[in-house]
């Protein structure tokens, strides 16, 4: 689970900005929101960030996907690109490294990763972990002469001096050492489960033009738990779908047949009609309560981009409180428009669940959290507060 992660310099994000799981003292709907590490420290299970077009709701997806996309990076040559992009609406930004912090619990172990890089080389990279308050150096990677230089901790794992030149030879200055790791044969620990983590624990983003359908259908055709799940959610949805129906066509394909139930003058009746008939909201709802299906299943980490496109408002809800319900260590960050939420607080979500984006002046994007508001408890209405400009994060239309 992803405690904190921080950053700067990367898109409209110039200056430092952290978005922190770790959880209030608040104790309320703490059982379904909440999940207690070793060390007491109390992790979220959703984050939810609000503000208006432009701001840069969609950019801190991008931004985390950035970087991990660099850590699977693995460049043909030294020339390639990193892939990472700095803030370009200041003369100096681009020339100055761009900076990821991360802490995350994995297998019950705390880590903190650190990242200094440019578009073109990695200048520093570092992995600890933690036995007590203070962290242990697993690796350390720094940038000397024009090549990456790699030092490892001898008290958490003797490698040779062969085996480390290998790996640093295979570690180009465009690259991770978590990519460069996987072109030695050599067991490497705490990096290791960090890099099963970066290929099994994170969930491709759903942006709103993402194609859902192909993964919902292999779902449904090999799990029939999300058959029987899927059903029971679109019934409860309020939908007329009473089945799903796989038909392998004359090309050996599949396809997809969604049985509706009706009922008019000839009495109840059943007719299949297929992917193609259904509407947007159907099929976006379909992909996204597989990949939300998926998340919780495998204990992942998952982000939705303007979760509420293309979605009734109830639906939304419906589909986040059917994940809060879910025991599991899967965390959930969703960007939206839908103010609506902010009415649930209490009910279905927390005020530390709520982050916001606004863009300043210099065109840097900011991100803060409710919960840093002095006075919440004498606001009634969150949302109305949130509407008459309480918190920012609204767009500014001129008369």
């Amino acid at each position: 689970m992803i405690e904190e992660i921080s950053f700067r310099n990367i898109l409209s994000f110039k200056n430092e900005t952290v978005l922190s799981f770790e959880a209030t003292a608040d104790k309320s709907i703490e059982a379904s929101h909440v999940v207690e590490m070793s060390n007491g420290t109390r992790l979220l299970r959703l984050a939810l960030v609000l503000g208006a077009n432009a701001s840069g709701k969609s950019n801190l997806l991008y931004a985390l996907e950035e970087l991990h996309n660099f850590w699977k990076f693995n460049p043909s040559n030294m020339d390639c690109k990193t892939g990472i992009e700095p803030f370009m609406l200041d003369r100096s930004t681009p020339d100055t490294p761009s900076e990821f912090n991360i802490k995350i619990w994995i297998e019950g172990i705390r880590y903190w990763y650190q990242l200094r890089l440019t578009e073109k080389v990695v200048l520093f990279e570092r992995l600890s972990f933690y036995k007590t308050t203070q962290p242990i150096m697993v690796f350390e990677r720094m940038y000397e002469d024009g090549q990456s230089i790699i030092r490892t901790n001898p008290t958490v794992q003797k490698i040779d001096s062969e085996t480390l030149k290998i790996l640093s030879l295979n570690c180009l200055p465009n690259m991770s050492v978590f990519a460069a790791r996987g072109r030695v044969n050599m067991k490497f620990n705490h990096v290791d489960s960090f890099r099963k983590w970066i290929h099994d624990g994170v969930m491709p983003t759903v942006y709103p033009e993402t194609d859902m359908t192909k993964f919902a259908r292999g779902l449904l055709k090999d799990n029939q738990d999300f058959k029987t799940y899927m059903l029971n959610f679109l019934n409860m949805a309020d939908f007329n779908i009473t089945g799903l129906n796989e038909h392998p066509d004359d090309g050996g394909l599949r396809k997809l047949g969604f049985e509706h139930t009706v009922e008019n003058e000839h009495g109840k009746e059943k007719y299949e009609l297929n992917l193609r008939h259904q509407s947007n909201g159907t099929r976006r709802l379909l992909g996204i309560e597989a990949a939300v299906f998926d998340l919780c299943r495998n204990g992942s980490f998952l982000m939705i981009d303007e979760m509420d496109a293309s979605l009734h408002p109830d639906i939304m809800e419906y589909i986040l409180r059917q994940f809060l319900l879910e025991s599991s260590q899967s965390q959930l960050l969703i960007t939206t428009h839908y103010d609506g939420l902010l009415r649930t607080v209490n009910d279905l979500i927390r005020k530390d669940n709520i982050w916001f984006t606004e863009k300043d002046k210099s065109g840097a994007s900011q991100l803060y959290s409710l919960v840093e508001f002095k006075g919440l408890s004498k606001i009634t209405h969150l949302d109305k507060a949130y509407r008459n400009g309480v918190f920012g994060a609204l767009p500014q239309i001129k008369d």
